[in-house]
């Protein structure tokens, strides 16, 4: 199957996901819920999962349901807060008592304000996680870096981890993880 047609496919697929995701009944609809960039966010969720940096992963919901797709398709469950909007408060969707002492990512598309993840940071906190990181499933042109918790150890986006020469072995993986499905 051609790339293109692999994208369509896939973005569609992202879509039910998201649809079908916790939390997505509550969105206010303010932003995409479909991947920017679908090889990216593959390719992200790929190398993140191949180096083993974390224990659990929080998406949250729904636009972090949106890149949290590609980790649960590589095998990796996926626990979710919602943030109402505008941010007040953080809704715990699943049983986060498992974050003790472990290595957390957050995900989540894009951070504006930084109100939204104050709230799931504090949430988070209460459960005593060994560390927590961030992946940004939008660019850097669409993230105000400055408002990012300092409680981040680190933030993940994929044009400071993906060397754009290695776009066509990121297509070509793509494809063929995909053809699979």
């Amino acid at each position: 199957m051609a790339l293109q047609e692999q994208l369509e496919r896939v973005t569609a697929s992202v879509d039910q996901h998201v649809r079908a995701s916790k939390g997505f009944e509550e969105e206010s609809w303010i932003n995409p819920l479909t991947p920017v960039d679908c090889v990216a966010a593959f390719a992200m969720a790929s190398m993140l999962t191949e180096e083993n940096r974390f224990d659990q992963l929080v998406a949250v919901a729904p636009e972090g349901h949106v890149y949290g797709y590609f980790f649960e398709q590589l095998g990796n469950p996926i626990l979710t807060v919602h943030v109402d909007y505008p941010p007040r408060r953080c809704e715990v969707l699943d049983d986060l008592c498992g974050l003790r002492d472990q290595r957390v990512l957050i995900l989540e598309d894009d951070v504006a304000s930084g109100t939204t993840l104050r709230h799931v940071i504090g949430e988070l906190k209460q459960h005593r996680p060994k560390s927590i990181d961030l992946y940004l499933g939008r660019g850097k042109d669409c993230q105000i870096i400055e408002f990012i918790d300092p409680e981040i150890s680190t933030t993940y986006l994929a044009e400071d981890h993906l060397d754009p020469n290695d776009r066509a072995d990121h297509e070509a993986r793509f494809i063929q993880f995909f053809n699979r499905a």
